[in-house]
């Protein structure tokens, strides 16, 4: 596995691209101040990897590749991956309290290898030997891999093959015998600038009417034809700064970007889905399973962050042992809580599929996702109360250093903690104000892995309500076909969402 160092070196290594960001160019994204925070991110990310400490969490055997990788490369094999993902989500989540940048394109990876298994099974196009043979070659290499999902849709109330502009959905424009070639955007996608490959995969299900949508494929962050428009952050205004480290409240962070998509041409060895429609809806499931049981249990970890950064904060000001102080942070904790064990069960409930694949449960993974749109917020809510206004309203870390009013911030602003510094209580609330109002974080709660509306239609697909109409009829007198339906209770073991048969 690749070294800090080495990831660095083969991001210098590839082809020069065009990257803007407020109106010009951006020559190299590893030395970019407004990239620092999220190239720190992913560096920690192989950092931690090499650690004898997070080689259980971070790395597992991979049957392609013949030897130990980093598990962001694998598909869920197993429980104990599924298990193992929703334990690395929350670690890093608590760790860097930032995207981590590589799980999209893990969770890509993990509904690639079933759905490309089904198609090469069912269509007889060798897709599921060209996706292992890149993924092999992607593992020995240990590179980054992120995912394109979401287009920039246009006017929603149409379709596809609607749209005025019809470059606001990605599609395929020509066939060729040697590969395909695309146009179009995909927007909102973190980490995109310091990863090696992308795997494009359709924003929904497809109808017939826009088979050329449906397309999922690999292509290197540096092909031909692409062009990269870096998003905005609360923050970003901080980068570079000589302060940064200190104004900004954290090491880590991450970068969105928008993509667009010129004739980009992909060779057929990486492309996994062209034109076959009927297979886009299945790609989505699989791909949501994965993606919402990871989003639940990164949120329980950024959650966990700031519970203990407002019970940090609490201690400064000597309110830790206030009772309204100790139920809010409790409240806090557990509902970091209830989405980690939602993301556990996710992967507890799931099953196997024909391919060697461990899919999640979907309605387990959905729910997950969707109190992960809810519960950060109510978090951010206490923890933005508990640190006081001067959390809102702190200044600069020039001021406290400046030699005339530094003493003087130092004198009013010092926590009640013995040893602890004005300096110390000012990150404390960096930190706060990073992860509540300064950062992409809260935008992640709401939009990362799908917005709440999808989360909720999603689950509804999930449900049984049927059986849980017949399950109530029984329960109140208007059914009299007990024993059926208890029957199908006790062979349920609880579960309530459709049958898989």
């Amino acid at each position: 596995m690749k070294s800090v160092s080495e990831y660095l070196a083969s991001l210098r290594a590839r082809r020069p691209f065009p990257i803007w960001f407020r109106g010009e160019r951006i020559a190299d994204p590893t030395t970019h101040p407004a990239l620092a925070r999220s190239l720190a991110t992913v560096c920690k990310v192989y950092e931690l990897a090499q650690d004898p400490a997070w080689q259980d969490l971070l790395t597992t055997e991979s049957p392609l590749a013949g030897g130990r990788i980093n598990f962001y490369l694998s598909p869920l094999l197993c429980r104990e991956h599924a298990w193992q993902k929703t334990r690395l989500a929350r670690s890093l989540g608590q760790v860097l309290g930032a995207c981590t940048h590589r799980c999209t394109g893990s969770e890509a990876i993990a509904g690639l290898f079933p759905l490309t298994y089904e198609l090469e099974a069912e269509r007889g196009v060798p897709v599921h030997r060209r996706f292992l043979d890149w993924l092999a070659d992607v593992q020995r290499e240990d590179l980054t891999v992120t995912a394109a999902l979401t287009d920039p849709k246009g006017d929603r109330r149409l379709k596809p093959h609607e749209q005025p502009e019809p470059d606001v959905y990605l599609h395929i424009v020509a066939r060729r015998e040697d590969g395909i070639v695309l146009r179009g955007a995909k927007v909102n996608q973190t980490g995109v600038l310091l990863a090696h490959e992308m795997l494009v995969l359709p924003t929904a299900t497809v109808e017939e009417a826009d088979q050329a949508c449906a397309v999922a494929c690999a292509v290197p962050t540096d092909a031909p034809g692409l062009t990269y428009v870096l998003g905005r952050q609360p923050h970003d205004a901080r980068g570079g700064d000589p302060d940064e480290d200190l104004d900004s409240g954290r090491r880590c962070g991450d970068h969105q970007a928008l993509i667009l998509f010129e004739d980009v041409f992909v060779p057929w060895q990486r492309v996994f889905l062209a034109g076959e429609w009927e297979y886009s809806g299945r790609l989505v499931d699989y791909f949501t399973a994965v993606h919402r049981l990871t989003a639940g249990a990164c949120k329980a970890g950024g959650m966990t962050l700031l519970t203990g950064a407002t019970w940090l904060a609490a201690r400064y000001i000597g309110v830790e042992r206030a009772g309204h102080i100790r139920e809010k942070v409790a409240e806090m904790e557990m509902g970091a809580e209830a989405l980690y064990a939602l993301s556990l069960a996710a992967g507890q409930e799931g099953h196997s599929h024909p391919s060697g694949a461990w899919i999640p449960d979907a309605l387990l993974a959905h729910t997950g996702k969707y109190l992960a749109t809810r519960l950060p917020f109510e978090a951010a809510r206490y923890a933005r109360e508990i640190a006081t206004g001067w959390g809102e309203t702190a200044p600069a870390a020039a001021d406290l250093h400046h030699p005339e009013l530094g003493p003087r911030i130092e004198r009013l602003l010092r926590p009640a903690v013995e040893g602890a510094t004005a300096e110390d209580r000012l990150r404390l609330v960096r930190l706060i104000e990073s992860l509540t109002r300064g950062s992409n974080w809260s935008a992640f709660a709401l939009h990362g892995g799908g917005n709440p509306e999808a989360s909720r239609l999603m689950a509804l697909r999930q449900m049984d309500l049927e059986h849980l109409s017949r399950v109530a009829a029984v329960a109140c007198g208007i059914e009299e076909d007990e024993a059926s339906t208890l029957a199908e209770v006790a062979g349920r073991q609880g579960r309530v969402e459709r049958r898989r048969d």
